[in-house]
């Protein structure tokens, strides 16, 4: 019998616990356990930092629908102001034509077409009261003390104008005896007062072209003194005044074309344009530009225009009747 102390002494016998399979299996499944345990270690709080950071972002989007509005303080761009019209070039041709429709008297009227200045109408369809006559006067020059311009007919008293339509007429007449030497031309009437009642070449009180103080009676006194439309042929400076004072801003305010019939018939200032009057002497201030395209007919095919009819083309009188 083999004790174990006989064992023991064996040099060949290494002695060992028993072996036991179910020990190994225990092993195994510790250090998988342990691996697994780590892997949650690392998963778990990366899942808390994702589900707390829905949580937060979730919260703080209700919060921000939950706000009030906040009030948008930033000045809103203001509206763009409209462009002012620009204005027109000082020489260009609407300047021409606005100049020639400014206020150039204070005088009160009931008459529309005072407003429109060097082009206002006085007929018998546009007439002025005595309150424009006398304050009219009180801004006219005398040509005689100021140019040395003749008035032919003394009774007529002083010969008074528009202080800028006087200025033109002194160039005029003098231009017109540089072209015919040995002529002169002298006013026979300009500013009148108090009209005239003498049959259809005059005007009463109130419808005379004469109130406007932009007009004069013309005449070279080497033909006498009558103011006769049928010596027209005979009269230089009535021919030409008709070819060439436009240029100096006159016109031939009564042309036959514009009579509106003889002068035996009674008054006709029309509707159309129709002025009632023929007169050859007689010329008024309107300006450069305005004159211009009077006589060279703009607004009349090409043919010497009425002031009346002018007006009417360029939209400044409506109804020539006044009506």
């Amino acid at each position: 019998m083999i004790t174990k102390n006989k064992l023991a002494n064996q040099p060949h016998i290494k002695i060992t616990g028993k072996h036991n399979p179910t020990d190994a299996k225990n092993t195994s499944n510790l250090g998988g356990k342990k691996k697994k345990n780590k892997k949650l270690l690392i998963i778990l709080p990366i899942i808390a930092v994702l589900i707390g950071g829905g949580v937060f972002a979730a919260i703080w989007f209700m919060n921000q629908n939950n706000k009030p509005p906040v009030a948008d303080n930033t000045p809103a761009d203001p509206e763009p102001e409209p462009e002012p019209e620009p204005e027109p070039e000082p020489d260009s041709p609407e300047a021409e034509w606005l100049a020639s429709i400014q206020p150039i008297t204070n005088a009160p009227s009931d008459n529309p077409t005072v407003p429109y200045g060097r082009l206002m109408l006085i007929n018998p369809n546009f007439p002025v009261d005595t309150t424009f006559i006398a304050t009219r006067k009180g801004e006219l020059i005398s040509l005689y003390s100021t140019y040395g311009i003749v008035e032919g007919n003394p009774g007529n008293g002083d010969n008074l104008m528009d202080k800028e339509a006087a200025e033109w007429l002194n160039k005029m007449l003098a231009d017109y005896t540089v072209a015919n030497p040995g002529h002169t031309m002298e006013t026979r009437s300009c500013f009148r007062e108090v009209g005239t009642n003498c049959g259809r070449l005059c005007m009463p009180t109130g419808s005379s072209d004469h109130h406007t103080g932009l007009t004069c009676d013309l005449l070279d006194p080497v033909y006498g003194t009558p103011l006769d439309t049928s010596t027209y042929q005979d009269h230089i400076e009535w021919q030409w005044l008709k070819a060439n004072s436009y240029k100096y801003g006159f016109i031939d305010r009564f042309p036959e074309e514009w009579a509106g019939g003889p002068m035996s018939e009674p008054m006709n200032v029309d509707e159309n344009g129709s002025t009632g009057l023929f007169e050859t002497w007689h010329y008024r201030y309107v300006g450069v530009y305005a004159a211009t395209e009077i006589a060279t007919g703009v607004y009349n095919e090409g043919k010497y225009d009425s002031l009346e009819h002018y007006l009417k083309a360029r939209g400044l009188v409506i109804n020539l009747l006044n009506r």
